[in-house]
């Protein structure tokens, strides 16, 4: 059973630098990098060619917009076994399956189709021998998005960070470069409520 690390943070918080120094200092080049980018436009092409050029290039990689969970057990059975594989990024890949939905009037189609897709990458990685780095980013701590299609967005990616990290063995969030380990920091509903107990 895979060990699962999920590393969260805001935009330029040092999520990925941080995942990709730990899957290196872990597994050297023996490192399965797992890319969810679409090139969309020009400046994705730049950022996604930036990207590249800042992992090792002993890393494999496998490019998938969605069904990533497929594609892992499909990769498992046929290619080479990898001693840590890192999902880069979780924010991406449940865009990618918003945006795949925007035909679709009601918003359950999507919110379903993201959780199908969460729950078959969570089962992949579950199986996977070795350790399982997600990164995924935090975005609902700034202004309440103006579209209803961000607000949703927004929505399905905290519900798709708490699926991953209710499963992961360790839950970093990047700050200013800095990691926090938030398993290590929390505390269950009934240990919140014993200690306030104590406090009154």
């Amino acid at each position: 059973m895979a060990h699962i690390a999920l590393i969260l943070g805001g935009v330029r918080s040092g999520k990925s630098g941080f995942a990709q120094d730990l899957a290196q200092k872990m597994s050297g080049d023996d490192v399965l990098f797992v890319a969810t980018a679409e090139a969309g436009d020009a400046e994705m092409s730049r950022r996604i060619q930036i990207h590249r050029t800042s992992r090792p290039a002993a890393w494999s990689t496998l490019e998938v917009a969605q069904n990533v969970g497929a594609s892992l057990q499909r990769y498992q059975q046929s290619g080479p076994q990898h001693r840590t594989v890192l999902i880069d990024c979780l924010t991406l890949l449940v865009s990618n399956v918003l945006l795949s939905c925007e035909e679709q009037a009601d918003p359950a189609i999507a919110e379903q189709r993201v959780a199908v897709e969460i729950q078959g990458l969570l089962a992949a990685c579950l199986h996977w021998q070795g350790t399982v780095i997600i990164v995924s980013g935090e975005v609902g701590l700034g202004v309440v998005p103006e579209s209803a299609l961000g607000r949703q967005y927004r929505d399905l990616l905290g519900w798709a960070n708490q699926a991953v990290a209710a499963r992961s063995n360790a839950t970093y969030l990047l700050v200013a470069g800095l990691p926090i380990e938030l398993k290590s920091l929390a505390n269950s509903v009934e240990q919140a409520a014993s200690k306030l107990k104590m406090l009154r």
